[in-house]
């Protein structure tokens, strides 16, 4: 009794381990309500048939009538639940009384199948599956991270199917059960406490899967949109994705930039070599001195840790519980991240200055200051641009005078030229074609990374000096005060810009790309009072038209190390079907090696009966199988005594006249036939093996 108790409570906490993702994603906000529900069939499942059913009902209206829906009349359920079903036919989400009708009619169908089924493996592989596979699910579609989580279903499960084994036996030492305790208990302790490593490769799952989601020819690979590290190969169309990556609350919709790139191959972009430095703030040089600024904060809380710090503006300060972090600074690329993995933080602030340019300061036309190694890095093009996007650039910036102006004119020239947006649609560059020269003169359609490299080479070729700039846009405003906004900034928010350099004011932000205004990036000051307009006044697009539409594609932003998906097919190099292979191979053996080694034995075994020696190995190897399974020899009974108990727990009669024949081979006499010996050894080692 006992012993069935146990298993009963260990298979329901396993079967509620569903719950917790599944609650995150409705609007329930904890799993108590539930318990009686989920726990009480299968604690019941032990008892007769009509308390099992009367305990499992009321369980169910206990649940319905003191938790989930309280004050509602009895009479009323079956209507709420009537609704509930309309509903649903009718394409809608279910209510709270359907939502945990269904879930108290699965549990009462998994109580009723632990009755018939028990002591059962198969039926404990089976919820251990559903279960982690479920929390799997969610982890990889949904919002839920069940990263700190699936650790407790993995240890029930494997809690259970020993209690399973120990259901089985007749009788068994508490040695064993005690020890596997210790270390599963030592296992247990030293996971929860010991830090998290993070992975080198996480959520991998969509990189993997995106090479197989081919969209027409084998040069166009569909790619999922997110922030990533590797730029070298742009273009290509991609999916949406909608999981969030953090919610930050500041004073207006920004612009939050991660890093930039300075070298352009024709195909994508690199990035010169750099040496970060360590600081205790992200202090760039983007504006120059006589910009006025103000000091903004920003609060973050990521959906899981990022190995960079997104930010705006100039000399950022991060801090976490108001102590300020040691941060790494990259001066070329402008990137900040963590000068250790494990300083990684979900929830932080930063503090940075805001720019707020004025025309008079926009409008100079005083000579660039830049060193010349500056120079050539934000001036670099390559040899083999072709010479119509050179001659572009020159038309045109032909008519305006001064440095800001022909910024101006390139970031207008593809909304004034009707240049589309498409992220379906975008082809990828030939071997030997240019990425810019393909967008400007053939297709004339694609999305961010298109429009802002195209600006940014365009800038370059009429002696502006650009750099490209990669970071997500503002995100889903959600106002919680007067002066500070919450924002939800997700993968399909990843954007790429450009920025071009003006003497005096510095680095510019510019928004080439048709249906982004640029909100958020900086202010202009048209009066030397507090009027503001955000900046791309012109434009008519309204600033949510940037958190609607898809922006950039690029594999997961939360794998620091992991490439793009490319857009070559022998960039699939991953040997899936080995792999596949191994896997279920090894399934099968684990699922079935009791019947492999019962076949095993049986075969080995076989002719080996005829012989003395090959009969006392053939009954030591039965002693030594029926004491792992709780018959033990050495416990003061005889050989008849153990045989007599093993044939009364199988049901057969096979375990005794292979002990006679083994006394009397052993004493002298009579003994059995080969063929009696091994009908009956295959009877046992079947019984024993399961």
């Amino acid at each position: 009794m006992i012993r069935r108790l146990i298993w009963n409570l260990l298979a329901g906490l396993l079967f509620a381990s569903f719950m917790p993702p599944l609650l995150e994603l409705t609007t329930f906000e904890s799993v108590v309500p539930f318990l009686p529900l989920l726990l009480t069939p299968l604690l019941l499942s032990h008892l007769r048939r009509s308390w099992f059913l009367l305990g499992s009902l009321f369980a169910l209206l206990l649940s319905f009538y003191f938790i989930l829906i309280p004050g509602e009349a009895p009479w009323n359920l079956f209507r709420e639940i009537a609704g509930d079903v309309n509903r649903v036919i009718n394409g809608e989400l279910p209510g709270r009384p359907a939502f945990a009708f269904s879930i108290g009619l699965i549990s009462f169908l998994i109580g009723y199948l632990a009755r018939r089924t028990f002591p059962n493996r198969g039926f404990v592989f089976g919820l251990a599956l559903g279960v982690i596979g479920f929390i799997a699910y969610c982890d990889t579609w949904t919002d839920y991270s069940g990263e700190q989580f699936i650790i407790y279903p993995i240890v029930l499960a494997l809690l259970l199917l020993y209690a399973t084994e120990v259901s089985e036996r007749p009788k068994a030492s508490y040695v064993r059960p005690m020890s596997a305790l210790l270390i599963i208990g030592a296992t247990l302790v030293a996971a929860v406490q010991s830090p998290v490593i993070t992975a080198t490769w996480q959520d991998s799952w969509y990189d993997w899967t995106d090479g197989f989601e081919s969209e027409g020819t084998s040069s166009s690979q569909i790619q999922k949109v997110g922030y990533g590290n590797n730029d070298e190969q742009l273009g290509g169309p991609f999916q949406m994705d909608d999981r969030e990556v953090f919610q930050v609350e500041s004073e207006g919709s920004r612009y939050w930039r991660v890093e930039t790139k300075d070298i352009y191959t024709g195909k994508g972009w690199v990035l010169s070599e750099s040496e970060p430095e360590i600081d205790s703030r992200g202090f760039f040089s983007h504006f120059g001195d006589d910009v006025e600024t103000r000091q903004e904060r920003a609060t973050f809380e990521l959906s899981r840790e990022l190995p960079f710090v997104p930010y705006n503006g100039d000399n950022v300060r991060l801090s976490v519980d108001e102590q300020r972090q040691n941060l790494l600074i990259d001066p070329e690329n402008q990137k900040i991240s963590y000068l250790d993995d494990a300083e990684r933080q979900q929830n932080y602030q930063i503090q940075y200055t805001y720019p707020l340019f004025t025309e008079e300061l926009l409008q100079t036309d005083e000579p660039i200051s830049l060193s010349a190694m500056e120079q050539d890095r934000y001036l670099q093009l390559p040899d083999n641009l072709p010479d119509r996007v050179r001659d572009l650039a020159t038309e045109i910036v032909a008519d305006e005078d001064s440095p800001w102006d022909q910024a101006k004119a390139i970031e207008n020239y593809f909304e004034q030229e009707n240049f589309e947006y498409n992220t379906e649609e975008v082809a990828v560059p030939e071997e030997n074609q240019d990425y810019v020269d393909q967008f400007l003169f053939e297709t004339k359609l694609g999305y961010c990374d298109n429009f802002s490299t195209s600006a940014a080479v365009l800038l370059r070729a009429a002696g502006l000096p650009a750099r490209w700039v990669k970071g997500f846009t503002g995100g889903d405003s959600d106002v919680i005060g007067s002066a500070v906004t919450s924002y939800t900034v997700r993968n399909k928010n990843a954007h790429s810009w450009v920025e071009v350099y003006i003497e005096g004011p510095g680095w510019v932000p510019l928004e080439p790309t048709v249906s982004f205004d640029g909100a958020g990036q900086y202010t202009i000051n048209q009066e030397t009072d507090n009027e503001t307009e955000q900046a791309n006044p012109q434009r008519d697009t309204e600033t949510d038209t940037e958190t609607a539409t898809p922006e950039r594609p690029q594999e997961n932003l939360l794998d620091e190390e992991q490439t793009t998906t490319t857009t070559q097919n022998d960039q699939q190099s991953i040997p899936v079907w080995p792999i596949v292979g191994l896997v279920v191979g090894g399934l099968f053996l684990y699922l079935f090696r009791k019947a492999l080694m019962r076949t095993a034995a049986i075969l080995f075994f076989r002719n080996q009966v005829n012989r003395p020696e090959g009969y006392r190995r053939m009954y030591r190897y039965l002693l030594r199988r029926l004491d792992k399974k709780g018959f033990h020899y050495k416990d003061g009974r005889t050989l008849a005594e153990l045989a007599h108990e093993v044939d009364g727990y199988y049901e057969t009669y096979a375990m005794r006249p292979l002990t006679d024949a083994y006394e009397r081979m052993v004493y002298g006499g009579e003994s059995l036939s080969a063929d009696k010996k091994r009908e009956y050894f295959e009877n046992i080692i079947r019984r024993i093996e399961g």
